[in-house]
Order: structure tokens, then sequence, then C-alpha cells
């Protein structure tokens, strides 16, 4: 496999027709990620790997070479695979070694919204005595970076000023001691818009955390004219969407891999 970050990324848009996914544009953009072909020129099959997460494309039938190496390439212990071809959730589960295991992932219409700001306003105001919300800082950052339920917040950035150079976050912490408790923040970034992440530590969920930084996040973004898209890994997240104002898009496969 051949690292095709040096190369004319709109040359490698082909194999990924059919994604619908934030994180793709983006790399193609040139903001976030990496990419691996098996060969370039005229590349028979991908993978961009992004954070946690990972998009193939191509013939699907080529690929074992790179899903029998595939934790060469995936930097962590696990990923989430997504693609338009469900090929490659079949060519995923012949290789054990990876424990694939097909999961169905909620999609969120990708377009432009007309989101009632002062229901968001009301929304992001609404946190519970003894927390308060505030941007994203260098602190946040840290603290993000430190712990595995907040990492995605900032982890697709080579660094804080790259984060803060192209992204933005909402977090939600406690008023005394300034611990990170939930937020959502620019996932990866393209023109014009960004993914959302959201998360809340787990001794904090319940408490409606989420749906107040997702609020504000969204507000950000309106002023920096900028779409934010969502895709919710689970119900809780498709509910928080739904409320504030996005539209579902169905059920879609997806697979999860781990060393």
């Amino acid at each position: 496999m051949i690292n095709a970050d040096n190369t004319d990324r709109s040359k490698l848009a082909f194999l990924f027709e059919g994604i619908k996914d934030s994180m793709v544009i983006s790399y193609l953009q040139g903001y976030l990620g990496t990419c691996y072909v098996d060969r370039l020129p005229d590349p028979q099959y991908g993978i961009i790997i992004s954070g946690e997460y990972s998009f193939y494309g191509g013939k699907a039938e080529l690929a074992q070479p790179l899903l029998s190496n595939l934790f060469k390439y995936i930097k962590g212990s696990k990923s989430t695979a997504i693609y338009a071809d469900h090929k490659w959730c079949d060519m995923h589960l012949k290789f054990p070694e990876n424990h694939a295991v097909e999961v169905p992932r909620n999609g969120i219409v990708q377009k432009d919204y007309d989101f009632d700001l002062d229901k968001l306003k009301d929304m992001a105001a609404d946190v519970q005595e003894g927390f308060v919300s505030k941007p994203f800082d260098l602190d946040i950052y840290e603290q993000a970076i430190k712990e595995e339920w907040s990492m995605e917040f900032v982890e697709c950035y080579e660094s804080p000023d790259s984060f803060f150079e192209k992204g933005f976050g909402v977090a939600i912490v406690d008023a005394n001691t300034g611990k990170l408790v939930a937020g959502a923040s620019t996932q990866t970034v393209y023109d014009g818009g960004a993914e959302t992440q959201l998360a809340t530590h787990p001794d904090y969920r319940g408490r409606g955390f989420a749906k107040a930084a997702a609020a504000g996040f969204l507000l950000e973004g309106n002023k920096r004219n900028m779409r934010i898209c969502w895709d919710a890994a689970n119900l809780t997240s498709k509910h928080i969407a739904l409320s504030l104002g996005y539209e579902d898009a169905g059920v879609y496969s997806t697979v999860h891999v781990s060393k």
C-alpha cells in the first residue's frame, strides 16, 4: 500500500464516490486524514483514515493486502469502517484477526439546515447548576486528548495550534474545578463545514449536558457560516440530533474492527 497524501487528491475522489461523509470531503480538500492506495497512478482501491474512522472505496475483492495488514495502517487499536459498497463488509468479515463485526449506524441527512436559533439558545443555556458552558481553550484541549472518552474531540488534528486554527468546540465544565464533563467539537473540517463530535464523560451522562453543548456548538457554527454535519453512532445521538432540528436519514451498515 502506498501513502497517497502527496498526490493530487482530486484523482482519488472516484474511489470514494457514494460515501456521504464530511470526513472524506475533508481529506480530499487537504484538511485532515491519511489515505493509502494499492498503486499510483490509477489506484484500484483505497482507505482514508481519520481518527477512529476508516473509509473504504474501490474494488473490495482486490483488497486482501490491505485487510490482512489493516493495523499496519490504522494506528489505533480500533476503527469504524464506512463504505458505500456492501462488498467491503463481506471482505472485512473474511479476516478474523481484525475481529470484524457488522454494526448498524444511524444516518442524519446532510444538507443546509435553517435551525431555530431561539430554540438553540434556550437549549444551550439549559445547563445544570454548578456547571458552565465555555468555548474550547488550551486547557480543554489538553484535558480532552488525555482521556479515551474525549480524545475524538481533537485527535484528528496534529497539534493544539492546528485545532484552534481550523476548528472549535463548546465544552461543559464543572464550575468549581474546571473539569471537562461534556462537549461538542469539529471532529474534522472542510471548506465551509465541519463534522460534529459529541460526547459526555460516563459519570455525567443523563443530565442533558450533551444537548446543551451541541446547541451551543450549532450556534457557533451558524456565526461562522459553516454547515455542521452530524452522524449518529447510537440512538441517543440520533435523538439529540432530531431535537436540534436535524432529519433522520435511516440506518446504514458499518463494520467495527479491532486488534
